[in-house]
């Protein structure tokens, strides 16, 4: 009987309390709040844009094809040349990496997911570069 007068006067307690609190609404016809309410899959199958810094315009950006097919993923890069093919996919929770073969040099590629974007690098034998990309919808 304790514990119910105690429970009781605990919700009584919480209910004068939480009364300077409101609810806020959001209004459904109001497309921009709508349009900014993110996706946030958790899985890297899809397209996404990318954007690399500080390499020639041909390689700054593209479309990043990622599929899946009996828990194998694949990887394929778009770019204004063509469709480049990804060999050693693996993907780790939120960590993506694949090699591509760039004009006869293998380019190493590490992603990490956050959500709707990523971030990563690109070693290559010019260097290390900075990766962007955003999920396409």
């Amino acid at each position: 009987m304790k514990t119910i007068l105690k429970n009781f006067g605990l919700i009584v307690v919480l209910l004068i309390f939480s009364n300077g609190y409101s609810l806020e609404i959001c209004d459904t016809n109001d497309l921009e709040t709508v349009s900014t309410i993110p996706i946030k899959k958790k899985k890297w199958t899809g397209s996404w844009d990318y954007l690399v810094k500080d390499v020639p315009m041909e390689y700054s950006s593209g479309i990043l094809h990622v599929s899946r097919k009996k828990r194998v993923y694949s990887v394929a890069l778009e770019m204004p040349g063509g469709k480049l093919p990804a060999d050693n996919v693996k993907v780790d929770k939120n960590k993506l990496t694949f090699s591509v073969d760039i004009e006869g040099s293998s380019v190493d590629v590490s992603l990490i997911m956050d959500g709707d974007s990523f971030s990563g690098e690109t070693y290559t034998p010019d260097g290390t570069f900075t990766l962007v990309g955003n999920r396409r919808i």
